[in-house]
């Protein structure tokens, strides 16, 4: 987690602990956390520009870094290299070592037609395994529920993000090896 706490530091997580806090139920401890297990992080979500809500994170770009590897194994699939490409001045086929990039993630406000009775949403990024009954399953929903607030979304596609009502915060990331830490973020979201 002490990864996850350093590439996710927001206002509300600066350190391990931070994370470790909305994981007891899952995680026995916050200095081993198994292959594929899911775990919960806490952070704001803003509105950009005054054009949709998100929050920026601040990521130092290290030797070997391309925007496809921070997208894809750093961040999870959370956002596209074409997305970080779009908030950055530099491009994805040219930039410097060691300078501080914005990598801006997606949220939701849901939809208060489908449902008055969720408030916050999960920005839920899809994987090849998962499909609309496995998260209906583990996320203890309905799945004409999660449609609804996903119209014309295939669940099942193995990438992009899908929005999940909750009455909570709870970011997923998925760890796939000791050394790498691949983030799937479930990100709860307040009505504006």
């Amino acid at each position: 987690m002490d990864n996850i706490s350093k590439v996710m530091q927001s206002k509300v997580v600066s350190k391990a602990q931070d994370i470790y806090i909305y994981n007891t139920d899952t995680i026995p401890s916050r200095y081993s956390v198994q292959v594929f297990a899911r775990v919960n992080v806490p952070f704001p979500c803003d509105c950009i520009n005054n054009e949709f809500l998100g929050h920026t994170f601040l990521y130092k770009l290290h030797h070997g870094d391309s925007y496809a590897s921070i997208a894809k194994t750093t961040f999870g699939n959370l956002i596209t290299e074409e997305w970080i490409e779009r908030v950055n001045v530099y491009p994805r086929t040219h930039f410097p070592d060691s300078v501080m990039i914005n990598v801006t993630v997606n949220c939701s406000c849901g939809n208060r037609e489908v449902s008055k009775d969720y408030g916050l949403f999960i920005s839920y990024p899809l994987r090849h395994l998962d499909s609309l009954e496995s998260i209906a399953k583990d996320t203890k929903l309905d799945a004409e529920l999660l449609q609804r607030y996903n119209p014309g979304v295939n669940f099942s596609q193995g990438s992009g993000l899908v929005y999940i009502p909750g009455k909570g915060y709870i970011f997923y990331f998925t760890v796939m090896k000791k050394t790498t830490v691949f983030f799937y973020r479930k990100k709860l979201h307040y009505f504006f």
